[in-house]
């Protein structure tokens, strides 16, 4: 699920390195907030719900985010642990301080480890925003890339 604020989103090179991404792309943001969101059907990615609700699994979630040098940018993290009927049983928040202006193209690192997991969760949704500071038309906003959602045994 997408919402195109401002100009919408567009993909760009990185300006700055993200260490481990298999691409070395991203998400750009324009003036107005822009939103992408993704629902993880865990039982459609495999995994079974004896597992899901052994207690013995962790959901380990990371973002990357960053801005240009010349703008800076505001970016938030949602995450949701969701039932089979879509009801909220845990959730993750991240709101970061924005990056401001002539920054040096600086990126950033959100992770979360959801642990101690409530039976039933069967999808996780993923959201991230972002949006400039300076209100330029174009794409100027927060860059987001290297998503992801790993799910982990964890050890007695």
């Amino acid at each position: 699920m997408v919402r195109h604020g401002g100009d919408g989103w567009v993909v760009e090179e990185n300006r700055t390195i993200v260490p481990g991404a298999p691409a070395q792309t991203c998400f750009v943001a324009s003036f107005s907030w822009c939103r992408k969101k993704q629902v993880v059907d865990l039982e459609e990615e495999g995994l079974w719900p004896e597992l899901l609700d052994s207690g013995k699994i962790e959901i380990c979630v990371s973002d990357w985010w960053g801005a240009r040098h010349d703008s800076g940018c505001r970016y938030r993290l949602i995450v949701q642990l969701l039932d089979a009927d879509q009801t909220v049983l845990d959730k993750f928040s991240a709101v970061p301080d924005p990056i401001e202006q002539w920054n040096n193209n600086v990126c950033f690192q959100v992770t979360h480890v959801f642990s101690n997991i409530k039976m039933g969760v069967r999808f996780v949704s993923f959201e991230h925003w972002g949006q400039d500071t300076q209100f330029w038309a174009g794409h100027y906003g927060a860059r987001v890339t290297n998503s992801s959602v790993i799910l982990r045994i964890s050890q007695p």
